[in-house]
């Protein structure tokens, strides 16, 4: 992107003109707002995958504790079923995936 005097350097007196003025400072404006929207989606997106990654390592912990449970009461607790799980969580990353446009 060029910036505002690599456009005018030709005409370095064109600068000085009002209109041009007010166009330079609306032109500003509107890159620091462009600017704001890609840290703001950026953190938007950073937050949910963070949130995700956090739920998943959840899962995987309670399913590693019920696993131990189960081998060490067997008769209280029912085997885990890892397959299910798997499906679970892939179904979960679907719908994420889809409903916040991670594009993964």
């Amino acid at each position: 992107m060029k910036n505002i005097k690599q456009l005018f350097r030709k005409n370095p007196n064109l600068l000085e003109n009002k209109e041009v003025q007010e166009l330079i400072e609306y032109t500003q404006q509107l890159e620091g707002q462009v600017l704001e929207k890609k840290v703001e989606d950026n953190y938007d997106k950073e937050h949910m995958l963070k949130s995700m990654l956090s739920d998943i390592l959840s899962s995987c912990i309670e399913y590693e504790e019920n696993k131990i449970l189960e081998e060490r009461y067997p008769e209280l607790y029912k085997k885990v079923d890892a397959d299910s799980l798997v499906r679970n969580l892939m179904d979960y990353i679907i719908s994420m995936n889809a409903k916040n446009n991670l594009r993964l």
